[in-house]
Protein backbone atom coordinates (compact mmCIF):
# COMPACT_ATOMS: atom_id res chain seq x y z
CA UNK A 1 0.00 0.00 0.00
CA UNK A 2 1.45 3.25 -1.01
CA UNK A 3 0.79 6.84 1.19
CA UNK A 4 -1.77 7.67 -0.98
CA UNK A 5 -4.23 4.95 -0.66
CA UNK A 6 -3.23 4.98 3.50
CA UNK A 7 -4.02 8.73 3.12
CA UNK A 8 -7.58 7.66 1.50
CA UNK A 9 -8.16 5.33 3.85
CA UNK A 10 -7.76 7.13 6.96
CA UNK A 11 -9.77 10.06 5.52
CA UNK A 12 -12.57 7.09 4.73
CA UNK A 13 -12.26 5.92 8.12
CA UNK A 14 -12.83 9.58 9.48
CA UNK A 15 -15.89 10.06 7.74
CA UNK A 16 -17.54 7.00 8.28
CA UNK A 17 -16.95 7.68 11.96
CA UNK A 18 -18.61 11.14 11.56
CA UNK A 19 -21.73 9.96 9.65
CA UNK A 20 -21.97 7.30 12.28
CA UNK A 21 -21.68 9.84 15.52
CA UNK A 22 -24.24 12.08 13.35
CA UNK A 23 -26.61 8.82 13.12
CA UNK A 24 -25.96 7.98 16.63
CA UNK A 25 -26.60 11.56 18.17
CA UNK A 26 -29.25 12.00 15.79
CA UNK A 27 -31.43 9.04 17.56
CA UNK A 28 -30.28 10.28 21.13
CA UNK A 29 -31.74 13.41 20.27
CA UNK A 30 -34.66 12.12 18.80
CA UNK A 31 -35.51 10.13 22.26
CA UNK A 32 -34.96 13.44 23.77
CA UNK A 33 -31.02 13.83 24.45
CA UNK A 34 -30.20 17.73 24.41
CA UNK A 35 -27.71 18.83 22.03
CA UNK A 36 -25.69 21.91 22.92
CA UNK A 37 -22.67 23.72 20.42
CA UNK A 38 -20.26 26.53 21.85
CA UNK A 39 -19.08 28.90 19.21
CA UNK A 40 -15.67 28.14 19.74
CA UNK A 41 -12.85 27.34 22.76
CA UNK A 42 -10.88 29.71 23.62
CA UNK A 43 -7.96 27.74 24.03
CA UNK A 44 -6.86 24.16 25.18
CA UNK A 45 -7.30 25.50 28.93
CA UNK A 46 -10.51 26.32 28.25
CA UNK A 47 -11.06 22.98 26.51
CA UNK A 48 -9.64 21.18 29.75
CA UNK A 49 -11.95 23.48 32.14
CA UNK A 50 -14.84 21.98 29.92
CA UNK A 51 -13.84 18.50 30.84
CA UNK A 52 -13.15 19.00 34.27
CA UNK A 53 -16.57 20.64 34.72
CA UNK A 54 -18.60 18.14 32.75
CA UNK A 55 -16.87 15.28 35.31
CA UNK A 56 -17.89 16.94 38.59
CA UNK A 57 -21.27 18.74 37.02
CA UNK A 58 -23.37 16.60 35.46
CA UNK A 59 -25.37 14.23 36.68
CA UNK A 60 -26.94 11.95 33.48
CA UNK A 61 -24.77 10.58 30.55
CA UNK A 62 -23.04 13.03 28.12
CA UNK A 63 -21.04 12.96 25.02
CA UNK A 64 -18.74 15.20 23.74
CA UNK A 65 -17.25 15.70 19.68
CA UNK A 66 -15.07 18.75 19.67
CA UNK A 67 -17.66 22.22 20.53
CA UNK A 68 -20.48 19.38 19.78
CA UNK A 69 -22.25 18.40 23.36
CA UNK A 70 -25.04 15.85 23.97
CA UNK A 71 -26.37 15.60 27.61
CA UNK A 72 -29.39 12.81 28.28
CA UNK A 73 -30.75 15.30 31.31
CA UNK A 74 -31.82 18.52 30.48
CA UNK A 75 -30.67 20.20 34.08
CA UNK A 76 -27.09 19.41 32.60
CA UNK A 77 -27.80 21.11 29.73
CA UNK A 78 -29.23 23.84 30.54
CA UNK A 79 -26.33 24.15 33.81
CA UNK A 80 -23.61 23.66 30.81
CA UNK A 81 -25.65 26.36 28.68
CA UNK A 82 -25.97 28.66 31.66
CA UNK A 83 -22.01 28.17 32.66
CA UNK A 84 -20.20 27.69 29.09
CA UNK A 85 -22.50 30.05 26.52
Amino acid sequence: MNIQDEILNRAGEELAREIDREVLWGMLVGIGWHRVMIDRLQDNNHAIDITIWLTEYCTGAYERNGRDFLFEDSKDATMFIMKWL
